[in-house]
């Protein structure tokens, strides 16, 4: 017996289309190569499965038999197929991402050494950027996405969450509000803060922050990254504000604590093109993000985010989480 997955599907699709005419055309066969490959899957079977006339064309008893588990027999043949091209290119291909400095050299950077693991063959160019260009690379498609805490969300893309994270003070060692049993903003109000600059989103949370504490503050320095931030704390000059992920990045020289009254968060997402599919490969990166920030959540504060029936999460979000906090 020599049936073949084609003889199967012609007789699929002869018995579902009623008609040797439409499934030849879905076939894209001749009605004649059609009927041969009826023919020999009957020889075969030594058993004539489908009743021909020129009023109807109907599946004899066992053909009827045979129907079902043809179909179920091509569904799991098609699904394996479907699979293995899927891991195939995940194999092998290109991503290109767009992050803000300080989740590109602390939560992605985990992130991508853990993806590099898996496929070793995919190849990952990493765009760090001010967050102001980071939603650019991704509308322009110079990135295939993007991660990151945005103010106000954009026409366009699709944002998907991941968790959220509260906000620290960084401070030298030895500074004395490491020995309070904890930290408010009003316990930072008059100390010399070292602040990121009005186009960061960090900013807008220190003033939401020190604004519910009932302060309005002019912070001693003004940075564009937190590398710069967490240099000018290292020398003694102030005490930063910062999201918790940047405890990977201090020394010996210098402490961090959650701020936590009131507690303020930030969101950080998934940003992609609204409409666009993504490769195989980058459905892979985003899955392996998931991944990461389910381990994350629970530690250090950080808290899971999930979009609501929409499957959108809007970047207003990121300043009204703080405003609730769980």
């Amino acid at each position: 017996m020599n049936v073949t997955m084609r003889q199967l599907r012609a007789f699929v699709l002869v018995v579902q289309s009623k008609s040797f005419t439409k499934a030849a055309e879905r076939l894209h066969l001749t009605q004649s190569a059609l009927s041969l490959l009826i023919r020999q899957l009957e020889d075969n079977l030594q058993v004539q499965l489908i009743e021909r006339s020129t009023r109807r064309l109907e599946p004899t008893a066992i053909g009827l038999e045979l129907l079902s588990s043809a179909e179920r027999l091509l569904e799991d043949f098609d699904a394996a197929l479907a699979n293995v091209a899927e891991l195939g290119a995940k194999q092998r291909g290109k991503i290109i991402i767009a992050a803000p400095y300080i989740l590109a050299t602390t939560f992605l950077a985990e992130v991508m050494a853990d993806f590099k693991q898996r496929y070793p063959s995919i190849s990952i160019q990493l765009k760090d950027s001010l967050p102001e260009e980071v939603l650019t690379q991704v509308r322009s498609g110079g990135a295939d996405l993007a991660i990151g805490s945005f103010r106000e969300s954009e026409p366009g893309l699709q944002w998907t969450p991941l968790f959220q994270e509260p906000l620290v003070a960084v401070y030298p060692a030895g500074h004395p509000i490491a020995d309070l049993p904890d930290i408010g903003w009003s316990d930072l109000a008059g100390l010399p803060m070292i602040l990121l600059d009005r186009q960061s989103i960090f900013r807008h949370l220190a003033d939401e922050g020190f604004s519910r504490a009932g302060h309005s503050l002019q912070p001693a320095y003004e940075v564009a990254y937190a590398g710069t931030a967490l240099a000018l704390v290292r020398v003694g000059l102030g005490v930063a504000v910062l999201p918790q992920c940047v405890e990977v990045l201090t020394e010996p020289a210098v402490g961090l604590r959650r701020i936590a009254r009131p507690e303020i968060l930030r969101s950080v997402s998934v940003i992609t093109r609204a409409g666009r599919s993504l490769s195989p490969a980058a459905s892979a990166f985003v899955d392996i993000l998931r991944q990461s920030a389910d381990t994350l959540v629970g530690h250090d504060g950080a808290r899971p985010l999930r979009a609501g029936k929409s499957g959108r999460v809007d970047a207003a979000r990121v300043v009204a989480a703080s405003r609730n906090p769980r």
